[in-house]
């Protein structure tokens, strides 16, 4: 005998789900998530780990997790969310079948785990993943508001997204564990890791990836993100992430091309609505991004300083 890990096979019953949570410093948000879930595994009657990996070298949320007995933490000093996804995945028992990744500033609604893990094995589909709604309160500016700037994509059960990340979704192992995929540490401070990693397993297996419509979960829209500056910022990002898939000039073309349509049709906004509107925004700021990817100059959101902020 070799010692092997025999895992179980694609497809069918989930029975082992591990939902793994990427924290930093938002103890408050991760107390509230950490009781979601718990009350959700509860009334599941499957065998689900919560996994929490603490990305601040202080362990802010070591104290939080505490609270809850069936919670399992796990310390991951090195900085950038790609590493700490990473050492979710290192979490993995051999009898686990799928690992859901939910973020910490996010609340799932009530049946959420429950659609995510019966759907996929309704269809047999290998990654689910389902929306993500803004949970808008009194202090985000009217203007963020009427202009659909928190406005999600939505789409019906059974739809094949073009982008996966790591925001709601289930990911079946039995493919990843033959690709042996990571999430890449370079784009830690970039973001877009998760994005990647999804399109690296996918275009290693043929998998099968849809939308569930009813796995639903609700976002905090954290006031530092509800200003022009960090919208901007955002959307730059988005398209950065998005010229990585293209040919520099493909993506340069596209970029330029965003530019030149999204540029007038902001300045219409102000005209008549009196304030931007996301649509028009986001084409100019994604052009903006593009070109930026093309010339090496990418935001860089996640930058941490020497303290961690």
């Amino acid at each position: 005998m070799t010692g092997r890990r025999v895992y179980p096979p694609a497809g069918g019953a989930i029975e082992s789900t591990v939902i793994s949570i990427a924290t930093f410093r938002r103890p408050d948000l991760l107390r509230s998530l950490l009781a979601r879930c718990v009350e959700q595994i509860g009334d599941s009657g499957r065998r689900v780990r919560i996994v929490v990996v603490d990305n601040d070298p202080g362990q802010s949320a070591k104290d939080v997790v505490s609270e809850f007995s069936s919670v399992e933490y796990l310390p991951e000093p090195k900085p950038g969310i790609a590493a700490a996804r990473n050492r979710g995945l290192d979490a993995l028992e051999a009898e686990d079948q799928a690992i859901v990744f939910i973020d910490d500033d996010e609340i799932p609604a009530s049946g959420w785990f429950s659609a995510l893990v019966a759907y996929a094995e309704e269809t047999n589909a290998d990654v689910v993943t389902g929306p993500v709604e803004p949970l808008i309160d009194d202090r985000v500016p009217t203007w963020i508001v009427r202009g659909g700037f928190w406005r999600r994509h939505n789409r019906e059960t059974g739809a094949v997204p073009d982008s996966v990340a790591t925001n709601n979704t289930l990911l079946r192992l039995a493919a990843w564990r033959q690709s042996g995929i990571r999430f890449s540490e370079a784009l830690s401070m970039k973001g877009g890791s998760d994005t990647e990693f999804f399109r690296a397993i996918r275009a290693r297996a043929a998998l099968t990836v849809l939308w569930c419509a009813e796995a639903v979960v609700e976002e905090h829209v954290l006031p530092q993100r509800a200003n022009a500056r960090w919208l901007f910022r955002r959307a730059i990002r988005i398209g950065n992430i998005n010229a990585r898939y293209r040919g520099r000039v493909a993506a340069l073309l596209g970029g330029v091309a965003r530019i030149g349509i999204g540029a007038p049709y902001v300045a219409l906004d102000f005209i008549l609505h009196r304030q931007p509107m996301a649509r028009s925004w986001n084409m100019l700021a994604h052009g903006i991004g593009m070109v930026g990817n093309v010339v090496r100059f990418d935001v860089v959101e996640y930058r941490r300083t020497t303290s961690g902020a």
